[in-house]
């Protein structure tokens, strides 16, 4: 290091050459530039396998060579990490007084934030992984009532017209025979209206515009649809997407007292927007009840896929519900 140069303008360097979230690499290079040691290495103490590793990842002991020093960063309580330097620097006060405990700190800070990154990351993982076991838990029972219960159904309901027909001139057994293919049929139409909601097939099969138009038909309420969604996205977004407009127009009907809904599904410039309006009496909140699992999982799904749920609902002029997630250039399969 240059004897002109003060340790008060070494530490300022290191504050504006290094910036912030600066990679291990990144700050050993820079601090072997500002203090002209080419041979500094730098070591972070990993707490959770309990070893030393070097600016790489990599399992390391710190150990000092011929002209170099062995620094330790540490508190009492807890190692940080090491520096291995040049060991003139230890003959400037200036070093250990005041670069060693800048360091140690900016360290120390550089440790925490990597671990909250990567418990962040690992947490995201987690919840799409739910999201995605979910889906196919529900794809699964789609495809169990559809091909078990419904088609038993179905199957005894065939002899059963059969059998009705065969009692015209006997009113009171054609009375029941009609109450149970009634009955029958009333069954079939409830699993499969169950089946949808579970995971329509429609939505595997055509994708999210033709979903959000099948579902628009059956509403009880007129619903306009504005999609413009120009080719098949990733099944888990189109999963989430069809989710929060079917809850929103679910919404809708059961606790808004709304006469419409407006519903767009929009895709361009690598941002899936969902956009959900009623002319209901407002006063929805995502976390007004902390035990609802309407909007309160919607929002975990839709923050497990990097998207952002928002709902305006203020009193007496309907509720807004807008989905927006990150449109990755991954596969459709």
């Amino acid at each position: 290091m240059s004897e002109v140069a003060s340790w008060l303008d070494t530490i300022s360097r290191v504050f504006h050459w290094i910036p912030d979230l600066a990679t291990p690499p990144e700050v050993e290079s820079t601090l072997r530039e500002i203090l002209e040691d080419p041979d500094l290495r730098l070591y972070w103490w990993d707490w959770e396998q309990e070893r030393y590793v070097d600016v790489w990842g990599g399992r390391a002991v710190p150990a000092a060579g011929d002209g170099l020093a062995l620094t330790w960063l540490e508190y009492e309580s807890r190692k940080i990490g090491a520096v291995v330097h040049d060991a003139r620097l230890l003959d400037a006060p200036g070093f250990t007084e005041s670069f060693v405990p800048l360091i140690r700190i900016a360290m120390e800070r550089d440790r925490l934030h990597r671990d909250l990154v990567t418990k962040l990351d690992q947490l995201k993982a987690s919840r799409l992984r739910i999201v995605e076991a979910g889906d196919e838990e529900r794809q699964r029972l789609e495809r169990n009532l559809h091909d078990g219960a419904q088609q038993r159904l179905t199957a005894a309901l065939i002899p059963m017209r059969s059998l009705a027909g065969k009692l015209g001139e006997t009113p009171d057994l054609r009375r029941l025979a009609d109450g149970a293919i009634e009955e029958l049929e009333g069954a079939i139409d409830d699993l499969r209206e169950l089946a949808r909601g579970l995971h329509p097939p429609l939505l595997a099969r055509e994708g999210l515009g033709a979903a959000l138009a099948a579902a628009a038909i059956r509403c009880s309420l007129p619903v306009e649809v504005d999609v413009d969604l120009p080719r098949r996205l990733p099944a888990a977004l189109e999963a989430a997407a069809y989710y929060v407009a079917a809850e929103a127009i679910t919404n809708a009907i059961k606790h808004a007292h709304a006469s419409g809904v407006w519903l767009s599904a929009r895709e361009a410039d690598g941002v899936l927007r969902v956009d959900v309006r009623d002319d209901g009496i407002g006063g929805a909140c995502i976390d007004c009840d902390v035990n609802s699992t309407g909007l309160g999982g919607l929002k975990d799904r839709v923050e497990a896929l990097e998207g952002v749920l928002e709902v305006e609902s203020p009193e007496g002029k309907g509720t807004r519900l807008t989905a927006t997630f990150p449109v990755r250039e991954t596969s459709t399969a």
